[in-house]
């Protein structure tokens, strides 16, 4: 038996897919499933229950999987003795639409387990900027991918693919006492006589539909500049008037959707999602345990998120509907 194989076991029992588990792997899909099937049969029992819903644990699987996942940490601890110095200092951005999501809560579990080890964390406009292949100085980005070719992208500039948290779509959030609140579908023109709310020194996302494209069409008298993400959204909500911009699924973390008095409405003519992603060097990540520790909070954080509140795709045919 390999320890790479035992990788693929715990990667594959931690995913939801077998699909998804090649992706974090970098292996084609029949690939994996090879090497798992050789590993059930070294082994003589069925690891995984395989239905068109998808996969699960058989109950051996399921008592073989923390001692797979103990004997990873021994070797990786292993490796760990003859490395020289422990990693000092890690370095975070996250995009500016999420400074509040996810990463706050899994950066706090990392300190506490790790407390000597210096955490950086910067919001930046342009987070896959930071992004680093290094392992001794690692860089974790929290980034928006403009559907597969923005993977694609970050995968050629970190070395490995970056981990996918949720796919959604920007699109226009507004008070639910707004005329635009009844619609289906708006297009950037249908906003100009309401205010766009926007954080200070806001520039143009890196997508085919931007920011730029309302603020092109916007009487300047109409663009108004508050403080933060979170400011956005407080002024929208008091305001039947003003409007934000604002990533779907992740709207769902505002008290405000959530009670229905912030209602998002999609853009006409979107074909494309954004994929919410986690970029990090692979080599980091199984050498440093801290890294590993926030990059599996952070994957946590983000199951546990959609499914309290559904991720489901976002499209003009119906608020929420697939």
């Amino acid at each position: 038996m390999k320890l790479q194989t035992l990788h693929y076991f715990v990667t594959l029992a931690e995913s939801r897919s077998i699909s998804e588990a090649a992706q974090k792997l970098y292996i084609a899909q029949p690939s994996l499933s090879k090497s798992l099937q050789l590993l059930e049969k070294e082994l003589g029992v069925s690891l995984f229950l395989r239905t068109d819903a998808g996969i699960s644990l058989t109950p051996e699987g399921k008592r073989i999987l923390p001692e797979a996942r103990q004997i990873l940490e021994y070797y990786r601890g292993w490796k760990q003795m003859g490395r020289g110095t422990p990693l000092q200092k890690l370095d975070i951005y996250v995009h500016y639409s999420f400074p509040d999501f996810i990463l706050p809560k899994a950066i706090l579990q990392t300190r506490k387990r790790h407390p000597e080890l210096a955490i950086n964390y910067s919001v930046s406009m342009t987070p896959d900027r930071y992004i680093s292949r290094s392992i001794q100085t690692p860089v974790v980005a929290l980034l928006l991918c403009y559907g597969r070719e923005g993977l694609d992208r970050c995968t050629q500039l970190q070395g490995n693919p970056p981990l996918k948290l949720m796919e959604g779509d920007y699109c226009c959030l507004v008070n639910a006492q707004s005329p635009l609140a009844r619609l289906e579908a708006v297009t950037p023109e249908m906003l100009t006589d309401f205010y766009l709310v926007l954080p200070d020194n806001e520039i143009p996302l890196n997508n085919p539909f931007s920011t730029a494209d309302i603020i092109a069409v916007t009487p300047p008298e109409r663009i108004i500049y508050v403080e933060s993400a979170t400011n956005v959204i407080d002024l929208v909500c008091q305001d039947p008037e003003a409007y934000a911009i604002s990533y779907y699924p992740a709207l769902k973390r505002y008290p405000g959707v959530q009670r229905g008095e912030l209602v998002p409405i999609p853009f006409q003519n979107r074909t494309v999602a954004d994929i919410l992603a986690l970029s990090y060097a692979q080599q980091a990540y199984e050498e440093h345990p801290a890294v590993r520790e926030l990059v599996q909070s952070v994957e946590n954080q983000a199951r546990q998120f959609l499914q309290r509140h559904g991720g489901e795709a976002f499209s003009p045919a119906g608020r929420g509907a697939v």
